[in-house]
């Protein structure tokens, strides 16, 4: 018994010991701390722990949100990522002056909330207004971040001569720091990070050279990213890994080496599972792997990675709207701010904003009226559409083929439509196989609804579809696509 109770108050000293000492902790001790803990594998015990800290570290505040909300972010929970910025907004509780790096995170997380809400301007004028901070010269990895950002920016805008401008500037860079070793001349850990981190721009200019269609360059730069993949880490460099692993699958893809492309696409798809939280990495190397089994015909595989890739787009879909919601509640608290600050000046902002909307409805009205007498509109239900029906059974088949997105529909479209593939190519020799199979769903007349129902895409991406194939097709933009198709084989 006697043992018993001194172990009890033994260990009780030794508790009130270790709080005493974590009380007598400097601010900087606590925010190193929380620099320390480590993104990956970061959950919500760390935040947990980062709270603990700034209630006794009043000064730890920004440094604290900014580390939950990469946290979140990591974790996919925009929403909650985008609370904890706003702290730190609201409360100016990061300063460029006081503290660059952590300025520099800032910026860069709050345009990837941007990026990934697909608001791509307000993600740029992050960057503009980072790049804008006359320190940030003096800092060769922020340059080659920003670059890096850009760059990837402009892939989701399809700005493709853009985005390789952008990525060959990183590259540059990227490559100069590291003989150099002096990313921005802090030893230790976090230039050692740094490092590992400006291995990324060799895999994105691989992408950027695919995107514009120049193979024989991508390839020089895969091999290279490849052979520098296998220095980093699985854990620390997931992301890294991820990347040039999906890259090398879609090189080979357009190389039309499916074992190859197989092989990394699996190998991507790996690293996503297990180090990589967000969905839309996932759903990147599920619809490329959808893409190939779909070239190859395997009926088993296409209908695994179909289901994964409707429960994925579900699941982003409620992110998706947690974040809009997110962001419309922080522009509402943005515009009360301004109204309580300036009450007059809303009211002509408001005065102005109902002018340019009417101003707005008037010129699409009559632009409208000015479409409807000049254009013949073609994007009609199947039942009205007549001029196709002298294929009766046949043209039946097809559609059906279609509507439930079979790897056959393409076959048998060409040997209804026999010219239709030579006269898209006549135009455009560069279309891809994919583009092919597009066209023929416009040809058959279905709408953008219908197309991204049958094909399992969001009607965002159907429409930035045709936007592109209007841009290689050279099809004027007073011209509606459905009525160039159909007078193509006329």
């Amino acid at each position: 018994m006697v043992k018993k109770l001194f172990f009890f108050f033994f260990s009780l000293s030794l508790f009130f010991s270790s709080f005493s000492c974590t009380q007598n902790l400097t601010d900087d001790q606590l925010k190193k701390s929380i620099h320390d803990i480590d993104l990956i594998p970061a959950n919500d015990k760390d935040i947990q722990k980062i709270q603990n800290i700034i209630k006794k570290c009043q000064t730890c505040e920004g440094t604290g949100y900014l580390k939950i909300a990469q946290i979140y972010a990591k974790n996919n929970n925009m929403a909650k990522s985008l609370e904890y910025i706003e702290k730190i907004n609201s409360g100016q509780l990061i300063d460029a002056d006081k503290n660059l790096d952590e300025f520099f995170s800032l910026k860069c997380l709050q345009s990837g909330l941007y990026r990934s809400s697909g608001e791509h301007v307000k993600a740029l004028d992050e960057l503009n207004e980072l790049s804008a901070e006359p320190q940030i010269r003096n800092y060769p990895y922020y340059v080659y971040f920003i670059a890096l950002l850009r760059g990837a920016i402009n892939i989701s805008m399809e700005n493709n001569a853009e985005s390789l401008r952008y990525f060959r500037e990183a590259y540059k860079i990227s490559k100069l720091c590291r003989q150099k070793k002096n990313l921005d001349k802090i030893h230790g850990k976090k230039q050692q990070a740094q490092i590992e981190d400006s291995y990324k721009s060799t895999a994105y200019l691989a992408v950027g050279y695919l995107d514009m269609g120049k193979l024989d360059s991508a390839k020089i730069y895969l091999k290279e990213a490849l052979m520098d993949a296998d220095h980093l880490d699985d854990v620390r460099n997931a992301d890294i890994k991820h990347v040039t692993y999906h890259v090398a699958g879609s090189v080979y893809m357009v190389d039309k080496d499916y074992q190859k492309a197989q092989t990394y696409y699996l190998m991507s798809k790996k690293m996503a599972e297990n180090y990589l939280s967000r969905d839309d990495t996932r759903l990147s190397v599920y619809t490329a792997l959808l893409e190939l089994y779909e070239r190859e015909g395997r009926k088993d595989s296409i209908n695994y990675y179909l289901k994964k890739i409707v429960e994925l787009q579900k699941n982003s879909k409620k992110k998706g709207i947690n974040l809009d919601k997110s962001l419309d509640i922080r522009d509402r608290k943005q515009m009360q701010n301004l109204e309580s600050n300036n009450k007059r000046l809303i009211a002509t902002l408001v005065m102005i904003l109902v002018l340019s909307i009417g101003l707005i409805y008037f010129a699409f009205f009559f632009y409208k009226k000015y479409k409807e007498k000049t254009l013949d509109k073609k994007d009609v239900p199947l039942d009205d559409f007549t001029g196709k029906d002298q294929y009766n059974e046949s043209f039946k088949e097809v559609v059906l083929l279609a509507k439930e997105n079979k790897p056959e529909f393409m076959t048998r479209f060409n040997q209804l439509f026999p010219e239709f593939s030579t006269k898209i190519l006549s135009v455009n020799d560069t279309i891809q196989s994919s583009e092919l199979r597009f066209c023929a769903y416009l040809y058959l007349n279905f709408s953008t609804k219908d197309i991204a129902e049958y094909t399992y895409i969001s009607v965002r991406t159907v429409q930035t579809k045709k936007y592109k194939l209007r841009k290689k097709l050279n099809i004027p933009g007073d011209v509606d696509v459905y009525v160039w198709l159909d007078n193509l084989l006329k």
